[in-house]
């Protein structure tokens, strides 16, 4: 899903990229989506509590800070971004020796 959303996004249909940024964050979360994207990211995490979960949670979020780019909202690309770190970073603290948490890390980090 969110490689499907950055593909959108790069070919300039930005509500079809937002649509499956939507989905992914639905599917991922379930019914929790709109309150686990409220919380700080350490509730988050630990209310989560699988770090490939959390992993997973701070991909689609560094998704949507590109899109948030794309879009020209500068603001929200920066808070979307500090969060996609936070939340990898709080992937990694459920569990340092997760391959998946690291990687998501590494690749938010850039």
């Amino acid at each position: 899903m969110i490689a499907r959303a950055l593909n959108l996004r790069g070919s300039g249909d930005l509500p079809a990229a937002r649509a499956e940024i939507d989905n992914a964050y639905s599917t991922l979360l379930g019914g929790q989506s709109d309150l686990l994207r409220m919380l700080d990211t350490s509730s988050a995490a630990r209310l989560i509590g699988n770090p490939k979960k959390v992993a997973g949670l701070a991909r689609i979020t560094a998704a949507d800070a590109a899109l948030a780019a794309a879009q020209g909202n500068s603001k929200a690309e920066q808070l979307l971004s500090a969060r996609a770190l936070s939340l990898a970073e709080e992937a990694v603290k459920l569990d340092p020796a997760d391959e998946v948490a690291i990687a998501a890390l590494r690749e938010i980090r850039g």
